[in-house]
C-alpha cells in the first residue's frame, strides 16, 4: 500500500486476521498544527501495505477557535434580536431602524404604543407631543444662593393616600391584558426629596405688590397668574410631563417636586394656580395665609395617566417685609376631611368616556421650614448647604405681636370666595340647619356630595 505524506492527511495501514472479515473502517481525527511533525513519525516504511487504517484530517487551532467564535456570534446575535423584536417590544424592529433610534429610542416608541401594533395613533401620540412641546426638565431649574442670603432648610412628611378609603379599593385595577393604572399610586410611598435649602428671597413670589397697610388686610392677591388657557376649556388629561414653568414659578415648583417629580403647577380645571391673603402685619413683618391648587402626575409611558389632585395645599408664611427673612413656612394638604384627594385616570388610549375617578384619603402630606431663616455665612462657615434640624417652629406664631390682624378664619373663608364664588351663600352643618330654619323660618335644601364642593376633592 502506498503511503501519501502531506501537511494535513497522513493514512497508516494496519492488518490482522480479523480485518479480513470485517468492512473497513474510517476514522477522523482533529489535530493542532503542532502535532503534525510527530504524527507523520508513526508512519514509516514498515506498514504492511494494501491494509484497512485511519484517515486523520488535521485543522490548525487558530482556525477552529475561530469558528467556534463566529457561530456563537451569529447564535447570540440572531437570539438577541429576537428577544428586542418580540419579546421586549411585541413587535419587528428592522435592523437598520434599530441602528439609527438605538434601544432607547425604540424603547421610547414602545413605550407610547399602549396597544402594541407597532403604530402610535393620535391618542398614543398626544402625550409624546406634549413631552416634545412643554416639556419640564426638572433637573434644569437651579435656584441660587448667595453669600448675603439667608437660609432655610424645608422638610417634608408625608403619609401614602389609604388605599382602604378609596370606593374602587375592592375592584381590580388591572383590565385583563393590559398594565395597571394604579402602579404609580400603588409605589408612591415616599417623599421624592427629603429636604432642601432655599434661601429667603425665594419666597418672595409669595409678597403682594405694593405697600402692605391697613387697606390690604383680608385682601385676596394671586401668587401665579393664571394663564390665558384655563379660562377656557380643560386642559388635556392625556399628558405625563410638566410644562416648562415661568421664572416665578420655579421656587414652587421646587417645593412641589419634593413631593412628587412630577408637579402640574396649573391643573387641568379651574381653579388654577394659588391665591394669598394678607391676615395681619406689624412694622416690620407680614403673616400671610396661602392656598395652592395643583395636581401630579403618578404615571410614565407604558401606563396610561393617572392624575392624583389634593383638595388643596393650605399655608402660612410669616416674612419680613422685604423677604430678606423668613420666621415661620408651613403648606400642607388639609386632613380634617375623610376624603382629601381626587384622583382621575385612563384606561384606554381615548380620553373622553375612558376616565375613571375616585376619591380618597392622604393622612399627611407637607412641607415646613425647620427654624427661622440664617445667614448664610455665620462665624466664618457657610451653611448653605447644611441641613438645618428641625425646632419647634410652631410656637413663634403664638410669639408674634401685630399690628393689625384678622382671625385665620376669616382670611381662610376670603380665599374661599375668591376660588368658588357660591361660597357667597352661606352653608351650614346638618346637624345646626334645622333649628337654624326653625329660628329664621326658612325651608331647608340639602345638598348631598361625594367629597366637598370647595376644595378638589369633589
Amino acid at each position: 500500500m502506498d503511503t501519501t505524506d502531506n501537511e494535513d492527511t497522513e493514512t497508516v495501514g494496519q492488518s490482522s486476521p480479523a480485518d479480513l472479515e470485517t468492512p473497513y473502517t474510517t476514522e477522523t481525527r482533529t489535530k493542532s498544527a503542532y502535532d503534525t511533525d510527530s504524527a507523520k513519525q508513526e508512519t514509516t516504511d514498515d506498514t504492511p501495505a494494501g491494509t484497512p487504517g485511519y484517515v486523520v484530517f488535521y485543522i490548525p487551532r487558530f482556525l477552529f477557535w475561530m469558528w467556534v467564535a463566529i457561530i456563537a456570534f451569529c447564535i447570540v446575535y440572531f437570539a438577541g434580536m429576537f428577544f428586542i423584536n418580540r419579546i421586549m417590544f411585541g413587535f419587528k424592529v428592522e435592523e437598520e431602524i434599530l441602528e439609527d433610534l438605538g434601544l432607547e429610542g425604540v424603547t421610547l416608541f414602545r413605550n407610547h404604543d399602549r396597544d402594541d401594533d407597532g403604530y402610535l395613533s393620535l391618542e398614543e401620540f398626544e402625550p409624546l407631543a406634549h413631552r416634545l412641546l412643554e416639556t419640564n426638565v426638572t433637573s434644569s431649574y437651579e435656584l441660587i444662593i448667595h453669600d448675603t442670603d439667608e437660609v432655610v432648610t424645608l422638610h417634608t412628611a408625608f403619609k401614602p393616600i389609604l388605599l382602604s378609603s378609596m370606593s374602587s379599593r375592592d375592584n381590580n385595577s388591572q383590565i385583563p391584558g393590559k398594565l395597571d393604572s394604579l402602579h404609580g399610586l400603588k409605589n408612591w410611598l415616599n417623599v421624592n426629596i427629603a429636604h432642601r435649602n432655599l434661601a429667603a428671597k425665594h419666597f418672595k413670589l409669595f409678597l403682594p405688590k405694593g405697600n402692605v397697610d391697613s387697606s390690604s388686610l383680608g385682601k385676596v392677591y394671586n401668587i401665579i397668574k393664571p394663564s390665558q388657557q384655563e379660562k377656557g376649556a380643560p386642559l388635556s388629561s392625556n399628558r405625563y410631563y410638566p410644562p416648562v414653568v415661568s421664572d416665578n414659578e420655579v421656587p414652587l415648583h421646587l417645593m412641589l417636586t419634593m413631593f412628587h417629580s412630577r408637579p402640574f403647577l396649573h391643573s387641568r380645571f379651574a381653579h388654577q394656580v394659588a391665591a394669598a391673603c394678607i391676615r395681619a402685619f406689624n412694622d416690620e413683618y407680614i403673616h400671610i395665609i396661602f392656598r395652592i391648587h395643583a395636581e401630579f402626575q403618578l404615571n410614565e409611558p407604558p401606563f396610561y395617566p393617572f392624575w392624583f389632585t389634593p383638595a388643596q395645599f393650605a399655608g402660612h408664611l410669616i416674612i419680613h417685609r422685604d423677604g430678606r427673612h423668613i420666621k415661620y413656612f408651613h403648606m400642607y394638604v388639609p386632613a380634617d376631611k375623610k376624603l382629601n384627594i381626587d384622583m382621575e385616570w385612563m384606561n384606554e388610549p381615548r380620553e373622553m368616556g375612558n376616565m375613571e375617578v375616585d376619591i380618597g384619603y392622604m393622612p399627611k402630606m407637607a412641607a415646613t421650614i425647620a427654624a427661622p431663616s440664617r445667614p448664610v455665612i455665620q462665624n466664618g462657615i457657610d451653611i448653605r448647604n447644611d441641613t438645618i434640624n428641625l425646632t419647634d417652629i410652631e410656637s413663634i406664631t403664638h410669639q408674634m405681636t401685630w399690628k393689625e390682624e384678622i382671625s385665620v378664619k376669616e382670611a381662610e373663608k376670603n380665599l374661599q370666595l375668591h376660588f368658588y364664588p357660591f361660597k357667597k351663600v352661606e352653608y351650614h352643618n346638618f346637624t345646626d340647619l334645622f333649628a337654624l330654619a326653625h329660628k329664621e323660618n326658612k325651608l331647608v335644601h340639602q345638598v348631598l356630595l361625594w367629597g366637598a364642593l370647595d376644595d378638589q376633592s369633589c
